[in-house]
């Protein structure tokens, strides 16, 4: 017996590139929380021939189909007219639908013609799916063992019908084929893809699956287990992921599938009450951004200081010209007096100020592009650190300011 999900989205405009197919990446992961996974998607153009090619494909292989795009009154939107011919049942005019549409454009003071009448036209014997914002209703109809959904490609619209109407039926699905998944997201920084599956080699059992997926220099990754029953798929889930938090240790930062490295420190700083400040150079204010994007960031976020250059640095934080001149200002020896006089500004419980080149220009042979120096003032006393990074200018910053949270993180704990 077939037990599979499947996606399938039509729309030129989708194939041509000219608008992204975020319905997909939603549902999938709406899926996959459920306890499911789609298995397979197709794309396709507004031809009415590829469209019934690809109904004929999904009903061969999958139990549950859901079709988006294509409801519209116009010439293009071929989705009802595919079904009726796949289904071999004649399109029926629906006089409750009718009705809300005309009400629609009442309320919006426009005139329903007769293109729109294309919309309350439906094959016979579908089950309506009341669309609540729009005039695209969708429908569902049945082929042997296969439900197939047809729904609006308008976003709002289809999380709306998808979440009132077709998840009951996946999560039916999902417990008759006593077929249970559970998963969960574990997050990792400062280890490469390579490194982290070498010291997860033998891990994987039956019924288990360690996906990874690099992200912005993190990893992550996401753990499967199967079972016959929802406790037996979260036992082993639990197990498998017990194994990875002793092989990784402290470079997970988060098991939370929303939840970034900023959000981490900005958590553990709240918990300890503790006020942070930053001394930027090469960063720009990167730095800075990415805690005060967090609600509730004036709680532990105290001075953010743009000293991009020599002249900021003297001025602001009392850098002298003949330490500037004598070590450049991309140095241990300026990065430690930025903190220290950071820290007297602040008064905070730590300090964090950063120099380094980002590039493409202004790198030499003794300080190429990416390298960078960081001060922290931690547990009142100043650690420096060195480091380089490869890449574009974009993202040796995004890497300093990824590495300054990590290193908080992990001297926090």
């Amino acid at each position: 017996m077939k037990n599979n999900i499947e996606i399938i989205t039509t729309g030129d405009e989708i194939l041509s590139g000219i608008t992204q197919d975020t319905n997909f990446s939603w549902l999938s992961n709406l899926i996959f929380e459920t306890g499911s996974k789609v298995r397979y998607k197709q794309c396709i153009g507004d031809n009415l021939e590829d469209i019934l090619k690809a109904l004929n494909v999904a009903s061969l292989r999958s139990n549950i189909v859901i079709f988006t795009g294509g409801l519209g009154p116009t010439d293009d939107d071929l989705t009802r007219l595919a079904a009726s011919k796949f289904f071999d049942k004649k399109l029926k005019l629906n006089k409750k639908s009718e009705q809300k549409i005309k009400k629609i454009f009442f309320n919006r003071k426009r005139k329903y013609s007769f293109t729109n009448k294309k919309q309350a036209m439906f094959p016979n014997e579908s089950k309506i799916i009341v669309n609540p914002f729009g005039t695209a209703d969708g429908f569902m109809m049945t082929k042997e063992s296969s439900k197939f959904y047809f729904l609006p490609g308008v976003p709002k619209e289809l999380k709306a019908m998808i979440s009132k109407y077709v998840l009951k039926d996946i999560k039916k699905s999902i417990r008759d084929s006593k077929k249970f998944m559970s998963y969960k997201m574990i997050k990792v920084y400062g280890l490469p893809e390579s490194e982290v599956a070498e010291k997860l080699i033998g891990i994987n059992k039956k019924n288990t699956d360690i996906g990874y997926r690099p992200s912005n220099f993190e990893i992550h990754l996401r753990v499967l287990a199967n079972g016959t029953s929802k406790k037996e798929s979260d036992k082993k889930l639990n197990i498998v992921c017990d194994k990875i938090k002793k092989r990784l240790n402290e470079y997970i930062f988060s098991y939370d599938q929303e939840e970034t490295l900023f959000q981490v420190v900005f958590d553990i700083l709240l918990k300890k009450r503790m006020k942070i400040s930053f001394a930027e150079s090469c960063t720009g204010g990167m730095i800075s951004n990415e805690l005060t994007n967090i609600s509730g960031s004036s709680k532990v976020y105290g001075f953010g200081l743009n000293t991009y250059s020599n002249s900021a640095k003297t001025k602001i934080l009392n850098v002298s010209d003949s330490l500037l001149k004598k070590y450049g200002a991309v140095s241990r020896e300026v990065v430690r007096v930025m903190v220290k006089n950071l820290i007297k500004l602040s008064k905070s419980d730590i300090g964090i100020a950063v120099s380094g080149i980002a590039g493409p220009s202004g790198g030499s042979k003794n300080k190429p592009v990416g390298t960078v120096f960081v001060a922290y003032y931690l547990n009142n006393k100043i650690i420096t650190r060195k480091y380089f990074f490869t890449g574009t200018r974009k993202s040796i910053k995004l890497r300093t300011t990824l590495e300054v949270y990590d290193f908080i993180r992990k001297n926090l704990l």
